[in-house]
């Protein structure tokens, strides 16, 4: 440790106990960086989660929230001391803050020889039952730290619902932002969110009259450690919750009151960990969080690891989580390769640049040190330019720091007027979460992987400007680059893409084709996706009855696949919270899958568990008709059963039929984004059955255009080769029907 300088102990500490997992796995000391696909290798044996809970009250801790793989804790340090044989102390450690730039922060360690910031309980009585306790951390909300000499002043008379004039042009709320982010068009078709439950974790929510005119309703949870819940002394969490309502202006908005304020310049010691599982327990379709840390370094810290496990179990059970890329910060969590992470684009508000894009100099932007490959950001909101960000005028409650410390800095607005200029990417992550608030109103079975696919697929390439010089300064160009990643987010565009995959598609009575169905239809589709939401276990008394008879037989079934060597010896972990009620979607998914039957050749029958079983050996191009390739068309944009569809496309190229050979290749190549998605998702490397694929295609495409049925056509290395007999000739115009990887 180094010779920092020494601070007093707060008179509560905050921690995550972590409880001994099922697997054996170490949650804390794990070389595996932990994401949605291995977290339940982490999760708790719920006996020693039960135990641990037990014996941490009777020893004299508060028990803040129980989750599968820690367990929130608080308690004075003579607690700590006494029950878990060690010695705290507070360190004042090195920190960066925007505006103020390197700083110290009081951080909270355990003498001992483990990890700073981690209480070792292998030689204690503890070890049964615990891994170890991570320590909480301070966070940071990724805002101007600007220092205030005069104390808070609350001045609520004559409180404007209107921002103030001011010399200097920003963007307003409601409707600069949702122009800018091209939402008002999706507002227009009664697109707003309605419905869809999101949850920011921030510094509280105060009722300024700007909400009250707009009818915008809001709901306050106090995490553990905050206070006040009709308050907010910071003012960040009332004015980014604007931007939010911006873009979605009918969501379900809580805010969980993270408070870090005490005085001016203290802070409180909040468990950020249990403030976020605070917010998974409320069950919402999204939560976004403009916080976290500076952290560069190769390898997350104790806490770090617990809140990194809080976030890959949050997305594992499909809750989309956003957070802010930071400003001028190597910021965590936006690192974790589950969240969506939010950098900034500045557009030019007047002058000859009016309406231009570029990246925002206030935003960062890098390479994670820790999840190898992990770039941020993903995608952008709108964000100001150094030195402060002042960007958007935004409603805070009057005399509260916000208000106070950007009138200081000149945005033109008075210390107690409730309107403060400000943005950064704490404005950006919630101007998405409004974006995915609009898709998932559309499609609540929208899964956060296919949310970020489908922003970034979207979004509007920005080719200008760099990012923050701490983090780099990279420079934007043409395509995804570290500065912007995909660029700025498009709500229209990102909605538009929702509809492709949702209504793509209707139903005949003797046949599947693929068009846009009657506004009927739609409407219909709407009404039920937007009042489908994730059920309680409790929901399902028929399933929880039956539930244990079902995973049996899905368990006979992997039995027998890996006997047969047909799939690696896996298993698949589904309890109750993983069902939710069966959408119009879900079941038109499965009449199509089960279209498909009929083109395959079947040559025997099993009896499995006393039913006849067809068990299919291989496609058939002459079973498959036209209806049979729009299905699997559909298929592949609604992002289900796609290997099989593609299976079925590329065997109808082999078709004699030269209807169905041609739909299949007019329906492979409005695919081609669909499908190399599907291969990136899946991380695929091009398998040899793929690139068979491509070259069949290029192969027809080369004979159609010839038009000679008997032509000898052949690729190699991605161009197409094409003899009559009497000469070879290279073929490349197939290559702007397809594009190989």
């Amino acid at each position: 440790m180094s010779k920092a300088r020494q601070a007093k102990l707060p008179s509560k500490i905050y921690t995550e106990a972590i409880v001994r997992s099922v697997s054996g796995e170490s949650l804390l000391h794990s070389s595996t960086p932990v994401t949605c696909e291995n977290v339940t290798q982490f999760y708790a044996e719920p006996r020693l989660l039960d135990s641990a809970v037990n014996r941490l009250k009777a020893e004299g801790f508060e028990i803040l929230n129980v989750s599968k793989t820690s367990i929130s804790i608080a308690a004075d340090a003579e607690v700590y001391e006494r029950s878990l044989q060690t010695t705290l102390e507070a360190v004042e450690r090195p920190v960066i803050k925007e505006i103020v730039g390197e700083t110290t922060a009081t951080f909270i360690n355990a003498r001992d020889d483990k990890p700073f910031g981690e209480i070792d309980t292998s030689q204690t009585s503890w070890d049964q039952l615990l891994d170890g306790i991570a320590i909480n951390e301070p966070a940071f909300y990724f805002r101007p730290q600007i220092s205030l000499d005069s104390p808070l002043e609350t001045t609520r008379k004559y409180l404007r619902e209107s921002p103030p004039e001011t010399t200097t042009k920003y963007l307003r709320v409601p409707e600069d932002i949702a122009q800018g982010l091209n939402a008002t068009l999706a507002h227009q078709q009664g697109i707003t969110g309605r419905g869809v439950k999101v949850v920011m974790v921030d510094t509280g929510w105060y009722r300024h009259p700007f909400f009250t005119k707009h009818n915008y309703k809001v709901n306050v949870v106090l995490a553990p450690g905050s206070s006040a819940p009709l308050e907010d002394e910071n003012g960040h969490g009332t004015g980014e919750s604007a931007n939010l309502l911006a873009v979605a202006p009918d969501v379900e908005l809580t805010m969980v009151k993270a408070d870090v304020l005490t005085n001016p310049g203290k802070f409180k010691n909040v468990n950020s960990v249990a403030a976020f599982k605070k917010a998974v327990s409320l069950r919402p379709d999204i939560i976004t969080c403009s916080w976290g840390c500076d952290l560069s370094d190769h390898k997350l810290s104790p806490f770090n690891q617990a809140l990194a496990s809080a976030i890959a179990d949050a997305v594992r059970q499909g809750i989309i989580v956003i957070f802010a890329s930071g400003n001028g910060q190597w910021s965590f969590p936006s690192q974790h390769p589950d969240v969506i992470s939010v950098g900034g684009v500045y557009q030019h508000l007047d002058g000859l640049l009016k309406g231009q894009l570029e990246a925002s100099n206030y935003a960062s932007s890098f390479i994670s040190q820790i999840y190898q490959g992990r770039r941020v950001p993903d995608v952008c909101g709108l964000v100001g330019q150094l030195p402060y960000g002042a960007y958007i005028m935004l409603p805070v409650p009057p005399g509260s720091q916000k208000d106070q410390e950007h009138s200081s800095v000149g945005d033109g607005t008075k210390p107690t007027d409730g309107w403060a200029a400000f943005s950064g990417t704490s404005a950006a992550a919630p101007q998405l979460a409004g974006i995915c608030a609009l898709m998932k109103q559309l499609d609540s079975g929208l899964s956060p992987a296919k949310v970020k696919e489908i922003l970034q697929h979207t979004a509007r390439d920005v080719v200008e400007g760099s990012s923050h010089p701490s983090t780099g300064g990279y420079q934007a160009h043409q395509g995804p680059d570290l500065a912007t990643g995909y660029g700025l987010a498009d709500a229209y565009a990102s909605i538009e893409e929702v509809k492709n995959v949702v209504w793509g598609m209707r139903f005949d009575d003797s046949a599947l084709s693929l068009s846009h169905p009657p506004q009927l239809a739609k409407k219909q589709l709407l009404d039920i996706s937007t009042t489908r939401r994730q059920k309680m276990p409790s929901d399902f008394p028929k399933l929880k009855a039956k539930l244990d008879e079902i995973l049996w037989e899905i368990e006979q079934i992997l039995e027998e696949r890996i006997k047969n060597n047909e799939i690696e010896d896996v298993e698949l972990i589904v309890s109750e919270v993983d069902f939710v009620p069966r959408s119009v979607i879900a079941k038109s998914i499965y009449l199509l899958r089960q279209s498909l039957e009929d083109c395959w050749k079947k040559e025997e029958e099993k009896n499995i568990r006393g039913q006849v079983v067809k068990v299919h050996k291989s496609l058939e191009s002459s079973k498959i008709f036209l209806q049979h390739i729009s299905i699997a068309q559909g298929l592949i944009k609604f992002g289900k059963y796609q290997e099989t569809a593609i299976q079925v496309l590329t065997e109808a190229l082999k078709s004699h039929n030269d209807t169905v050979r041609d739909a299949a290749i007019k329906a492979l190549s409005e695919c081609v984004s669909n499908i190399n998605s599907f291969d990136h998702a899946s991380r695929y490397d091009i398998s040899e059955d793929r690139v068979d694929l491509y070259n069949q295609l290029k192969i027809t495409l080369c004979k159609k255009e010839h038009n000679i049925k008997e032509k000898i056509c052949t690729v190699d290395n991605n161009i197409a080769y094409c003899s009559d007999g009497n000469s070879t000739k290279e073929y490349e115009k197939v290559n702007e029907c397809w594009r190989l990887r």
